[in-house]
């Protein structure tokens, strides 16, 4: 009687163990898959899409890019010239997608998309006396880093990821 009584507990342990380990093991692993994430420009914006796995199935994750931004905006005349040096700045800055919740499917992947703008004129300080026209030259992003807050899991690119507008004098 001892021995079916130890060998049913047993077995309801290994049943525990088994039916534990692959939730503990999905959200012990999280990470951004190579080949499913990239970043690239897409005119003035960068553009990262993901794929991170390894994650509790629905889960909610929170996820955030941040990235260097150099931008270059200049002064513009009627006559369609940059008409002086001290019409065009660069701004280094930093760009930031807030964190955006994606809900993981019932493999423990989440897919998805953030975009970062380049950061407008008005926002860096950087105006043109009356009668000339802002307008952006270049942007290039560098040291771009995808995080998931809520899992920890991280990746980074160093580009840089650059745009040149052509219609900039």
């Amino acid at each position: 009687m001892f021995k079916r009584i130890l060998g049913l507990v047993a077995a309801l342990s290994a049943a525990l163990l088994l039916s534990t380990t692959p939730a503990s093991a999905a959200t012990g692993n999280a990470h951004f898959v190579n080949g499913g994430t990239d970043a690239a420009a897409s005119g003035s914006s960068l553009v990262v899409h993901f794929k991170e796995a390894g994650l509790a199935s629905g889960s909610t994750e929170y996820i955030t890019t941040t990235a260097d931004a150099a931008v270059t905006y200049e002064c513009v005349n009627g006559g369609n010239h940059n008409p002086s040096a001290s019409n065009k700045t660069t701004t280094q800055t930093t760009v930031t997608a807030p964190p955006q919740p994606f809900t993981a499917d019932k493999n423990g992947n989440v897919t998805g998309t953030q975009t970062l703008a380049v950061p407008t004129a008005q926002s860096l300080g950087f105006s043109c006396p009356n009668g000339q026209t802002v307008t952006l030259v270049s942007a290039a992003y560098t040291d771009v880093t995808l995080t998931d807050t809520t899992s920890g899991a991280t990746t980074a690119f160093t580009g840089p990821y650059t745009y040149t507008n052509p219609s900039a004098p």
